[in-house]
């Protein structure tokens, strides 16, 4: 499902206008992502937590010369599903 298909879905169910759907997965997403560069997290309870991981710095290789190259450490966001979700999930299959 893409984001077109998501509007939709919600759209119908919440019998509301596309273009408010469209702006709450807008504030949704901005308020998820202000978040986690603040270094917090964001918790739904049984839906799951969206948060950042550290990736610890390494020494990588340039891909056309081959020499070596220090790539830093850096943050990269996370999500780990809850428990209704992954219980919802393995009924599926």
């Amino acid at each position: 499902m893409n984001k077109k298909e998501l509007v939709k879905t919600l759209s119908t169910r919440l019998q509301v206008a596309d273009a408010e759907v469209i702006r709450f997965i807008d504030s949704f997403e901005s308020v998820i992502s202000h978040t986690l560069s603040q270094g917090g997290e964001v918790s739904l309870i049984g839906f799951g937590k969206f948060h950042r991981k550290k990736q610890r710095a390494r020494i990588g290789r340039h891909p056309q010369t081959g020499e070596a190259m220090a790539i830093p450490a850096r943050y990269h966001p996370a999500f780990s599903p809850g428990k209704t979700l992954k219980d919802t999930v393995k009924k599926i299959v």
